[in-house]
């Protein structure tokens, strides 16, 4: 009984645009917060720079901005095909278009798509299919592209 309203609760969570869904009855608690998956890994602090550099010091090296990637909002198995003898959804160097599924997590025999959170290219994909993901861990680093512009 709880699993079949567990669903519900899930399939509902999916289908609306709140923000966050609690559930309770009978001393039994459900609650889901949606969370954004599109969000830069933190930064790590430079090392403080000395008051005093000469003019002929070398200038510091120019970092790289840190890639965006699609975390996972949830616990379980990370799956980037819809069965075994499909294909990847998506492989590295793929366009895919904002809410275009990229890959699924399974937990307790529920599927929940991964989703692009905009128009983006794969660059790179950061877990095997198969292996277990923890909630906000990086599943894919990506690339964002220009939106199409709708045609009139």
């Amino acid at each position: 009984m709880l699993n079949k309203r567990l669903e519900e609760l899930l399939e509902f969570a999916e289908s609306t645009d709140l923000q966050e869904v609690v559930w309770e009855k009978k001393g039994t608690l459900i609650s889901f917060q949606r969370c954004a998956q599109l969000e830069k890994p933190a930064k790590t602090t430079a090392a403080a720079v000395p008051a005093a550099v000469s003019a002929s010091a070398p200038a510091a090296p120019v970092k790289a901005p840190e890639p965006l990637v699609i975390r996972s909002t949830m616990v379980g198995t990370f799956f980037r095909s819809d069965s075994p003898n499909h294909p990847p959804m998506v492989v590295e160097g793929t366009v895919v278009a904002g809410g275009q599924s990229v890959a699924a997590i399974e937990a307790m025999k529920i599927m929940k798509d991964v989703v692009a959170p905009s128009t983006c290219k794969i660059v790179k994909a950061l877990v095997a299919n198969g292996h277990p993901v923890e909630y906000g861990q990086a599943l894919f680093e990506i690339e964002p592209q220009p939106e199409e512009p709708a045609n009139v």
